[in-house]
């Protein structure tokens, strides 16, 4: 978004006229203009509303080039698709805006008449860029000067064709000039411009029109949210910050990749799935399509099924038909289109997590065939591409945040999970285990029970495909029961269940090449290590951690018992590892000090677990954080403030890894010794502690976090007391808002709610998966409302006096944005110091990465300003300006 302090919006945009003098032939400054006296005092009094960011211009060698996006957004709310922030002036100049996008049609405006008055003049001369670019200054700058400022910058790119020079430049609303080989606005200001100097400056004289084009595309891309970066990772290297092209990047953009043979890589970009060949000395630029698809497919697998034949399948999201290649036809109908404009339902759910639900399209599985070339060894596609689900209203991966794990594929088979269409699935968690052949001669076939069990998923075939393994909880309605591992014996067509008495909830199942193995990563003890379980035919044996300590995810059986997997913790992002057959393990990558420039990032003093005794005289966990300077103020006397950091769930853990949302460490680098709780309800601990938090919301757990703190307190002596903050979301906002009614020692000085409750009540009939609400309350509201009623944060408003942040978003379908803004007013009319964070676009999480630059600086800098009050120098500058 363009950041100025104190935007204003010229709510009347005039055009003002050329006058008749000017210092440079055939370019006039606009005149003044008699206005009325109220005038001044509408305009300054308002803010621009629709906007546009990031332009990007870059000089090469035959001329200049100019790139944008075609979004304008309101507010937070990206919400016009087709703006064209690029304007062409005259026959030798284009003129590209950030910021609001009223004075840029203002602007336009002035722009069309200079030029017509140019063209009527007829007297041989043309504009050149450079008079352009003083127009545009002198006009921004007097705007600027009347206090009436037009709201933008700008980049003009332009070719004088009597001197033959390419001409770049920048003005903004202050009328601030530069000239460049390469300008950036808006956001690409801090993450395009780096790259466009690192690849253009020095080689304005070389670099070609395709270059130049290729380089403005990777700056789009990686303003774009979405973008994915393919990387080609040697396993015969460790990796070091020095390390010279030990990992190298092949492809931006790109969605699940996955290996089509020992030397050739497949992946999607946007509606084209790919090849390329790891071994290949062409440019990454020169990867083959293998079929371009009617929509863009969903977390793409490839199955071998001969030395060159394979099969892909991917998901896609279709209408009753089934038919993919009618979607873009259905939705550009006028049926969809009335349907959109009000929308009937006839059964819940009607949204779910971020997203209205369309009853008539779901997410369903397809596969295509493929085969490779003789003469060009080339992948390419042979048949049509099959549904394998149509006919049936299943749907997978399963909403809202499924994804591959939801499918698993062989030579001949596909194995999914899916909601069983038989129940509501508002009250149900109830799902089932299918199977489907990968040639689709047949429908899918159920294969778990049809009643006894609630959610199942994860299922992995075997490489010989004798048997299927899963996990299924067993009590429906219950999301977080314990998930046991299953195994179903094709050939019997029997199920089993394997260690039960295994008090872990695996998250991921992958079998080893050879099928003598399975790896599963479990939550356990604020960690998440890898087990290795034996597979003796179609039952399993012995089971023992491989990766025990930080938080271990996507583990890659390789061939000769070796494996690959991503590793974080608390101070280090996702790298790759390679565990060796013998146990060695081979760091491939450091992401964190990723280059010279960044190897000596310091992320403070190693992070501590703790316990402490909680409600019923319960041992409860957690950690402490201390900021990287800590040691220094220690030792000159100071002490740091605390905050307490509540996670979500509530059946959730604050483990031994990284997050880009709630990051302990963003919060210590902010100035803070960080204390995470683990109170009742927190997984990793055994089924035992998960189930305290149920009808527990509002005793257990607050008494759990309640002397966690002074816990903290009285074991962290250079913690000051006075100066003590807590923050969550989801349940975590909850748990804050019950602090905020029963801060009876005055303890925390400052809150922060994320997405929480205000009202239990009106929670349970505006959330989307009505049987979260009943099974940890106790049961439906109108036969029993006690819990609803005792638990719920909007009963002790009267008690309401700390300082408050609450953040929300406005598409959050599963705490409604009524209970954000609830406790926003509650607040405001207790007079309460209080202010509302609301992000029209973010559902119960904050995805936009623009969004999350202004949550991390607001969150950090409400909580800074109750913690450091003497001086705004005290506190360490925030991570994210």
């Amino acid at each position: 978004m363009f950041a100025y302090p104190g935007q204003t919006w010229s709510s009347q945009p005039y055009v003002d006229q050329v006058s008749s003098t000017s210092g440079i032939a055939g370019l006039n400054a606009p005149a003044s203009q008699p206005k009325d006296a109220f005038d001044d005092a509408r305009q300054k009094t308002q803010q621009p509303i629709v906007t546009g960011t990031s332009v990007l211009g870059l000089q090469y060698k035959d001329g200049v080039m100019l790139a944008t996006d075609t979004l304008a957004s309101y507010g937070s709310l990206a919400r016009f698709m087709d703006i064209q922030r690029l304007e062409r002036v005259g026959d030798n100049v284009v003129v590209g805006a950030s910021g609001d996008m009223s004075d840029w049609q203002n602007l336009k405006h002035t722009l069309t008449k200079l030029i017509e008055k140019e063209e009527l003049e007829n007297d041989g001369h043309a504009l050149t860029p450079a008079q352009v670019y003083a127009y545009l200054s002198r006009t921004m700058y007097e705007k600027r000067s009347k206090l009436d400022p037009l709201w933008n910058a700008l980049v003009l790119g332009g070719y004088d064709a009597k001197t033959s020079q390419p001409f770049l430049g920048y003005v903004d609303l202050l009328g601030t000039t530069y000239q460049s080989t390469t300008i950036a606005t808006g956001f690409g200001l801090h993450l395009a411009q780096p790259m466009l100097r690192k690849a253009v400056e020095g080689r304005e004289a070389t670099l070609t029109e395709d270059q130049a084009r290729s380089i403005l595309e990777d700056c789009m891309r990686v303003l774009c949210e979405a973008d994915k970066v393919l990387y080609r990772i040697p396993l015969d290297k460790k990796y070091t910050w020095n390390t010279d092209n030990a990992v190298e990047e092949i492809f931006r953009g790109v969605e699940s990749a996955s290996f089509l043979d020992n030397d050739t890589v497949i992946f999607a970009q946007d509606q084209k799935v790919c090849q390329y060949s790891l071994t290949s000395e062409k440019s990454p630029d020169e990867c083959a399509s293998i079929v371009t698809l009617p929509t863009p497919p969903e977390h793409l697998r490839v199955i071998s099924t001969s030395h060159s034949t394979a099969t892909m399948v991917f998901a896609a999201s279709v209408y009753d038909d089934g038919d993919l290649e009618k979607v873009a036809e259905h939705d550009a109908s006028e049926e969809a289109k009335s349907w959109e404009l009000g929308m009937v339902y006839d059964e819940v759910m009607v949204r779910h997590w971020d997203r209205w639900l369309n009853p008539h399209k779901r997410m369903q599985l397809f596969a295509v065939d493929i085969r490779k070339e003789a003469a060009s060894q080339r992948w390419t596609t042979r048949g049509s591409i099959r549904n394998l689900m149509n006919g049936t209203r299943l749907e997978t991966p399963v909403g809202p945040l499924g994804g591959p794990a939801d499918f698993s594929v062989s030579p001949h088979w596909v194995a999914f999970t899916a909601k069983d269409p038989d129940v509501p699935p508002a009250w149900h968690t109830r799902q089932q285990i299918y199977m489907v052949p990968l040639d689709g001669s047949a429908p899918p076939k159920r294969i778990t029970a049809r009643e006894g069990h609630g959610w199942v998923g994860v299922p992995a075939i075997s490489p010989n495909e004798d048997m299927v393994v899963f996990l299924q909880q067993e009590k429906d309605m219950y999301e977080s029961d314990l998930k046991v591992l299953q195994t179903y014996a094709l050939a019997t067509q029997t199920q089993f269940e394997f260690a039960r008495d295994w008090d872990v909830s695996p998250d991921t199942l992958t079998f080893s090449p050879n099928g003598q193995y399975i790896y599963a990563a479990v939550t356990e003890d604020e960690q998440r290590p890898v087990y290795q379980i034996e597979v003796n035919g179609t039952k399993l044996g012995h089971r023992r951690a491989l990766i025990s300590k930080g938080s271990a995810s996507s583990p890659l059986p390789l061939k000769g018992d070796r494996m690959v997997y991503l590793l974080s913790s608390l101070h280090s992002p996702n790298d790759v590892y390679l565990r060796e057959s013998d146990g060695q393990v081979r760091r491939l990558t450091n992401f964190l000090r990723w280059s010279d420039a960044h190897k000596d990032i310091d992320m403070g003093p190693e992070p501590e677990r703790f316990t402490w005794k909680g409600s019923d005289d319960v041992e409860m966990h957690g950690w402490i954080l201390k900021p990287p300077s800590y040691e220094k103020v220690v030792q000159e006397g100071g002490r740091w403030p605390l905050a307490v950091l509540v996670h979500g769930g509530p059946e959730s853990d604050w483990n031994d890894g990284w997050s880009v949302r709630w990051n302990p460490a963003t919060f210590a680098a902010a100035g803070f010794v960080v204390a995470t709780l683990d109170p009742s309800g927190s997984t990793g601990f055994g089924q035992a502690m998960t189930d305290r938090v149920l009808g527990h919301w509002g005793d257990r757990v607050l008494t759990d976090v309640k002397k966690g703190v002074h816990h903290v307190l009285q074991t962290q002596k250079h913690v000051d007391p006075d100066r003590v903050v807590a923050a969550g979301a989801s349940f975590g906002g909850y748990l804050v808002n019950m602090l905020q009614g029963h801060n009876d020692d005055k303890i925390f000085k400052a809150l922060v709610t994320h997405d929480g409750i205000f009202n239990a009540l009106s929670m349970y009939y505006s959330t989307e998966e009505t049987y979260f609400a009943e099974t940890e309350f106790g049961g439906i509201p109108w036969e029993k409302p006690e819990l609803f009623e005792k638990f719920s944060p909007h009963r002790f408003v009267s008690h309401w006096n700390t300082p408050h942040l609450i953040v929300h978003g406005g598409k959050d379908y599963r705490l409604s944005p009524a209970e954000g803004i609830s406790a926003f007013h509650a607040l405001q009319r207790r007079h309460v110091p209080s202010r509302l964070l609301f992000f029209p676009d973010e559902g119960h999480w904050v995805s936009d990465p623009r969004n999350s630059l202004k949550w991390h600086n607001v969150v950090l800098g409400w909580l800074q300003q109750w913690t450091y009050p003497d001086t705004a120098a005290a506190a360490p500058t925030l991570l994210f300006q």
